[in-house]
């Protein structure tokens, strides 16, 4: 087949519908093809298809690899198209997952090709990112936040439930700040022409129901990607549910002893820290199976004794405090508005409470948590 013959049908496989656009982003640049999947992409999808390697995406160009089409090549073309490509390979496309005819960004070009093609993730048989159980666990990472000021500080961020809390170090009990994620969009922006960011690879920006922007940076772009698709699965499930989780905090609730006593699942001593001040304290703990409760005591309480407080599980979770705060043997339970530091004598005091706390937090997500269809 002559070089003008192959490219008059080029053009006529660009005409047929769907393959006017790029297959993965909606460009109008259909110069590229993936030969082993039968559709058309532009010049920077066709970079990242490349980078894919060839047992994944066989990628020439329309106008100056012509050896490589034949009458075969053309017919699957035909049969398959940048049309049926989609609906195979964005099958299951979650209404949170941020994708590249939303967001040009070549970091969203990059996570979307390789979920896509890599993974398979969105195909109809795959279901992982479209049913997901909420309220998730907590997603702890530090970011970046850029102040009213335009500056850029580290904070230790907790996103829990329908609240993105940020601290100013790991070892802080209060939050310096929180931001609603209910109803909220999160999206990525690009770096303006001549912006000069330290931070500006990773950066997002979360706006808020009542229209202010915070502007964050996340530490690599995998986090960026768990961060972005965390947030927006939140903002889903809880404009949705609005006040329902804001209502549920920490209480002081003050029970017996002996009124729990045949409901413990874990007890014994431990230093608490929490507040302002930071101040550790030593206290009996005792977990139930929906709550731990605090004593002001340093032996197993009296019958009558009556608890200093108690954090129910259905609001926290649990994590190491390793690395969060200079003390050993510590752990500490998050909520949307506080952390609860805690210390046991020894290590295996402390992997013990790690363990039981996690088997019960992890006992009431499945009890009251749904799975919830993302699909669009």
């Amino acid at each position: 087949m002559s070089k003008k013959k192959v490219l008059a049908k080029i053009r006529e496989l660009q005409k047929l519908p769907g393959n006017d656009k790029c297959t993965d982003c909606g460009s109008e640049d259909v110069s590229w093809a993936v030969l082993n999947h039968g559709f058309l992409i532009c010049v920077k999808c066709a970079g990242v298809h490349r980078g894919l390697g060839v047992q994944y995406s066989q990628v020439r160009s329309t106008e100056l690899d012509v050896d490589c089409w034949d009458e075969k090549t053309f017919a699957e073309f035909e049969a398959k198209g940048n049309s049926r490509a989609q609906k195979i390979f964005e099958a299951n496309v979650p209404k949170y997952y941020l994708s590249p005819r939303e967001c040009m960004n070549d970091l969203v070009r990059k996570n979307w090709i390789e979920t896509k093609y890599l993974e398979k993730a969105f195909r109809a048989s795959e279901t992982t990112l479209i049913n997901v159980r909420m309220p998730e666990r907590a997603l702890v990472r530090w970011l970046h936040k850029r102040n009213d000021s335009g500056k850029w500080q580290k904070r230790y961020c907790i996103l829990f439930h329908d609240t993105l809390s940020y601290f100013t170090n790991s070892s802080t009990s209060l939050p310096s700040g929180t931001i609603n994620i209910s109803n909220s969009s999160v999206k990525i922006t690009d770096r303006k022409l001549g912006e000069k960011c330290e931070y500006g690879r990773f950066k997002f920006q979360i706006t808020c129901e009542s229209n202010r922007t915070y502007t964050l940076s996340a530490m690599t772009g995998t986090e960026l990607f768990q961060w972005i698709h965390a947030l927006r699965r939140a903002s889903i499930f809880y404009s949705e549910r609005k006040g329902e989780q804001s209502a549920k905090r920490v209480n002081e609730k003050k029970v017996e002893y002996q009124a729990i006593k045949k409901d413990i699942k874990h007890e014994g001593l431990l230093a608490k820290a929490g507040g302002s001040f930071m101040t550790w304290k030593t206290r009996w703990c005792v977990l139930t199976w929906d709550a731990m409760y605090y004593f002001k005591s340093s032996k197993e309480p009296k019958t009558r004794d009556v608890s200093a407080g108690s954090i129910p599980l259905s609001i926290c979770d649990v994590a190491d405090g390793e690395g969060k705060i200079n003390k050993p043997n510590t752990f500490c339970l998050l909520t949307s508005n506080r952390t609860f530091f805690f210390q046991a004598m020894e290590r295996t005091d402390s992997k013990k409470w790690l363990e039981v706390l996690g088997e019960s937090i992890a006992t009431i997500y499945d009890k009251d948590g749904v799975i919830v269809d993302f699909s669009k």
